[in-house]
């Protein structure tokens, strides 16, 4: 592939920019031979979502936002269909490669719900433990019992939240764990915490399933050629 970049690293790197300005650099070059073309309705609904998330609320406000980035009409419509031109990539370069990388990531691509209670005494986090295992008391009758003394208890009930975005003692145990299944108390950054096992949503192969994860295919191509040129630059 003939991809080369020319630019002053050493200013982009003290911005801390230089990974990101590559990444956008490669990814145009990719993307400018694509020849997805767009139908009117995926045209308007692109437009669409891009004024919303830039809080573009009328004809004006655009002419402005385009003064100030110095940018015509058909500069613009090229910059907000440049992510669905790098998905319709991924999808084509990565299309044989996702339902093995589906099974491979699945674990963290299911959501979990599950309820924490959380106390500074073992003693207490045991007897708490009992009371609910031998249905003396229920989940519920121990947060309102406890709540208002936010010192030594806490309780919550989390979720939906992947396996990435829980500390690992608490994911490893809800990742074996059974639905509605409690955990013995366990330690963990000075608590001791009870765990339930509330509910999954498991992950389903669909089409929007596909476009993230070849777009996390895609993000790690683009990391591994910002890498790759690095080193060759350094050499």
């Amino acid at each position: 592939m003939n991809f080369e970049l020319n630019f002053d690293s050493k200013e982009l790197a003290k911005l801390g920019i230089l990974e990101t300005f590559f990444k956008r650099k490669l990814k145009h070059y990719l993307t400018k031979k694509v020849q997805k073309s767009l139908n009117t309705e995926q045209q308007l609904k692109i437009i669409n979502d891009w004024k919303k998330k830039n809080s573009i609320k009328s004809n004006s406000e655009l002419e402005e936002w385009l003064h100030l980035y110095e940018l015509n009409m058909d500069e613009w419509i090229n910059l907000i269909n440049s992510d669905y031109q790098w998905s319709y990539w991924c999808m084509n370069k990565y299309k044989d490669e996702l339902s093995q990388y589906f099974i491979k990531r699945k674990d963290y691509l299911d959501l979990y719900y599950y309820t924490i209670i959380k106390v500074k005494n073992k003693d207490l986090a045991d007897e708490i433990y009992i009371r609910i295992k031998e249905e003396e008391s229920t989940f519920e009758e121990i947060v309102n019992n406890f709540s208002n003394d936010n010192e030594i208890f806490y309780a919550e009930k989390i979720g939906p939240i992947s396996l990435n975005n829980i500390e690992d003692p608490i994911a490893s145990l809800i990742k074996i764990g059974d639905l509605n299944q409690l955990f013995q108390p366990k330690s963990l950054n000075e608590f001791w915490f009870i765990l339930r096992k509330d509910n999954v949503l498991k992950a389903e192969f669909n089409n929007q399933q596909k476009i993230k994860l070849s777009l996390e295919l895609g993000e790690k191509f683009l990391h591994n050629r910002f890498i790759e040129n690095q080193k060759q630059r350094n050499i």
